[in-house]
């Protein structure tokens, strides 16, 4: 029996995968056959890196070869073209039948267990139950834990799924080139650009090679005649490739929007997109697949190596996929209206104004506030889930657990016996995990904006 049979050998079922069959357990992969169609591609921004850094596939990544990009080109709203360039270095543009061979190959080195077929559910009173379909034969795969992670397939996550409403949205598909390339600013970068009905997106694989989509409602007419016609609704889009030929394609990949009413159940987990599926504007589907199979790799290792912390482990991993999903929804209603004309306004001003503050101050008197109270809760600690103390207050939903890396609860104990904030900053780290100093001041004026904490003395003028 393995310890965990993983469904699906994308980025998240390579991730756990990989992260298990190194911490020790037995893991079989059972992927589908890399399929013989075209792929989509995709942008990995530069936040990827420390991703790939914290999983140990860094170099992997990069010796891989990808198509470095240094941004985004966008024509989004009522402003005219906007360069977005990354401040913190460069991201990654990938075709993703490419990116995943590599990951599941890492997998497969690590230790687990790669099998190519096709995967089935097969429910039982008893907890779910997984059956595969090699070549060879159909046969049971037995397991202590199964984690789901066939994307939009479902092989379990379907039966508990939850379609968003007004969201059928299906990417019309299409691989470009010029091979005297494409005379923009900054060849790299992604293209974004809104349109009346619908918006499209362009990466590039190569100086010569972008794939193009466009993001719409189910198409009435033929896939080429719709593709088509989308591009023609555009203006920046329909210059650019003027000057390149559709080379492969169209055709169409559902981009509906989903969730789960639950993201675990009887010996089952759901992570990646076979739990949710975000908006592809946001650029972090693979990045959210990837980390939401991290934390799943987190919970089966506490399952297994702590059974008495099973169910609160469960209960973290539900918890925190629903969260996790609700906050992308809230980022894409942001962007889309912005498209409409109406961007959003953040209210930062708390925050700002206690930092401020805390600046000018030569001297500080804080105390923990009187409505503030100290509970256990679940957290993640290594590979493991644990019990860790948090921080809640009436009227504050969450916890106050970290901020900027910063651990509040401690921040909280040591802030009433230091007078000065860089003294308070060097017993913090002295004592805790270091942090730089401006993570740990936002976290000090988060807590100060919030009335986690209180400063008895009056501000300088």
């Amino acid at each position: 029996m393995f310890d965990a049979a993983i469904i699906g050998g994308g980025p998240a079922g390579a991730t756990a995968g990989r992260l298990l069959a190194l911490w020790g357990h037995s893991v079989t992969i059972l992927s589908a056959p890399f399929s013989k169609h075209p792929s989509l591609a995709e942008c990995l921004p530069p936040s990827t890196r420390k991703l790939f850094h914290f999983l140990g596939i860094h170099d992997a990544v990069d010796e891989a070869g990808f198509f470095p990009t240094t941004g985004n080109t966008v024509w989004w709203g009522k402003t005219r073209r906007r360069i977005e360039l990354y401040p913190d270095g460069t991201g990654y543009q990938v075709r993703r039948s490419d990116f995943d061979r590599l990951l599941l190959d890492l997998a497969g080195a690590a230790g687990a267990q790669v099998q190519m077929g096709k995967a089935f559910h097969v429910p039982d009173a008893n907890g779910a139950h997984v059956e595969f379909q090699s070549e060879v034969k159909r046969a049971a795969i037995p397991a202590k834990m199964i984690l789901d992670c066939s994307g939009r397939a479902g092989v379990i996550g379907r039966s508990i799924r939850v379609k968003e409403k007004n969201s059928r949205t299906v990417a019309l598909c299409g691989i470009w080139r010029n091979e005297q390339g494409w005379k923009l600013p900054h060849a790299s970068h992604t293209l974004v650009e809104a349109y009346a009905g619908g918006w499209a997106w362009s990466v590039p694989i190569s100086p010569s090679v972008r794939y193009v989509a466009f993001m719409v409602g189910p198409p009435s007419k033929g896939l080429n005649v719709a593709y088509l016609a989308e591009l023609a609704k555009t203006r920046a889009f329909r210059k650019i490739f003027s000057r390149g030929k559709l080379e492969t394609g169209p055709w169409g990949a559902d981009a509906s929007l989903y969730s789960s009413n639950r993201f675990y159940g009887s010996g089952f987990l759901l992570a990646g997109d076979a739990g949710s599926f975000i908006d592809p504007l946001s650029s972090f589907g693979v990045k959210k697949a990837m980390v939401s199979a991290w934390v799943a790799a987190v919970v089966v290792n506490t399952c297994l190596r702590r059974p008495a912390m099973r169910e609160i482990a469960l209960k973290f991993f539900d918890d925190r996929e629903h969260e996790v999903y609700a906050g992308y929804l809230q980022k894409s209603a942001a962007l889309y209206r912005e498209a409409g004309g109406r961007p959003e306004v953040k209210d930062d001003r708390g925050l700002a104004d206690a930092l401020n503050q805390l600046k000018r101050k030569s001297a500080i008197r804080l105390r923990c506030a009187e409505s503030v109270r100290t509970e256990s809760r679940p957290a993640i600690e290594g590979r493991e889930i644990v019990l860790r103390d948090a921080l809640t207050m009436p009227g504050f939903r969450g916890v106050f657990d970290y901020f900027e890396n910063v651990d509040l609860p401690r921040l909280v104990d040591l802030a009433p016996h230091h007078t000065q904030v860089p003294d308070l900053f060097e017993a913090y780290n002295r004592t805790c995990r270091p942090v730089a100093l401006p993570n740990f001041l936002a976290a000090l004026a988060m807590l100060l904006a919030e009335g986690v904490l209180v400063d008895s003395l009056k501000t300088a003028p």
